[in-house]
């Protein structure tokens, strides 16, 4: 993993997948990709030095005597573009753009481009709408005057943060999926990371086409080609938290599946997942290919 500065407001980050972001399919996963878009700048905290050279990408983390505040994301999502399929990802190298286009009272936005970094070939685009949080206290924390003095303001090009989906009712058949908040599945701020929420609704996804639950779909969800991935997140789960993913497909785009992730009766996110209408044309395709 390398990371540069093409100027001082702009991150860029270059990585070769590593085994595990690959899917039974062979290409990077849609959570290993979240993972990507979350953790690429994370690395920057770490090492202090070079978080001298990104400064307003050390932002989201800071601590004080009193007080740690750190970042949680409140909606993520991802446009997964055709490009992102036609080539193998064994040997891909992407190349990761991530920049601040939104700051509010206690809130921020950053946009995130994935490209092919020998081609240069875009191949996914996103943002999150992140709060910044005291990490004892849960509570939101105002942002500093400091980062409106330092973010330039051209970069600052949405004027308030994206509101997300709107989730159709959920059907009272809706398939159910189970899990369990593991070791593994949390992350630094000590609650379940969001990589894995979207992980947990894939599964729940996958599980329900395999069941013959769904219209569009008969098999595992790695051999159908993603289109675009949102999650909202409404609340935390922590390790042995118990919960429970209702999937089903959108009533007027059936080529779209809906999650709802509750713990007990409180619900902790919701999750749409479009994919290409030609998809089961494309894994026709794939198969003979590898055939």
């Amino acid at each position: 993993m390398k990371y540069f500065l093409p100027s001082r407001y702009y991150l860029c980050y270059v990585s070769g997948p590593h085994y595990d972001d690959l899917d039974k399919n062979y290409r990077i996963s849609p959570w290993n990709l979240c993972y990507h878009a979350q953790c690429g700048p994370v690395g920057i905290h770490t090492d202090m030095e070079t978080a001298a050279m990104f400064p307003a990408f050390y932002y989201p983390i800071s601590t004080t005597e009193d007080q740690v505040v750190t970042g949680f994301t409140r909606l993520y999502q991802m446009e997964i573009l055709p490009a992102y399929y036609q080539h193998s990802h064994f040997n891909l190298t992407l190349h990761m753009k991530k920049w601040f286009s939104y700051l509010g009272n206690t809130s921020y936005c950053q946009e995130i481009v994935f490209k092919n970094a020998l081609t240069g070939v875009p191949l996914a685009r996103g943002v999150t709408h992140n709060v910044r949080v005291d990490f004892k206290l849960r509570r939101p924390v105002k942002i500093p005057n400091k980062w409106f003095r330092d973010i330039s303001s051209d970069q600052l090009t949405r004027s308030k943060p994206p509101q997300g989906f709107k989730q159709p009712p959920r059907p009272d058949k809706s398939y159910l999926f189970t899990t369990e908040v593991t070791s593994s599945c949390v992350d630094s701020n000590q609650h379940q990371n969001m990589a894995i929420h979207v992980k947990n609704c894939w599964d729940a996804g996958s599980a329900a086409a395999c069941s013959n639950q769904l219209s569009q779909f008969n098999t595992d969800l790695a051999y159908y080609n993603l289109k675009q991935v949102s999650f909202l997140y409404q609340g935390e789960v922590v390790i042995g938290d118990a919960l429970q993913v209702a999937c089903w497909e959108h009533p007027t785009n059936s080529k779209t599946l809906c999650f709802t992730m509750t713990k007990g009766s409180e619900v902790i996110g919701q999750c749409q997942m479009e994919f290409y209408p030609d998809s089961q044309s494309m894994l026709k395709n794939q198969v003979k290919a590898k055939l």
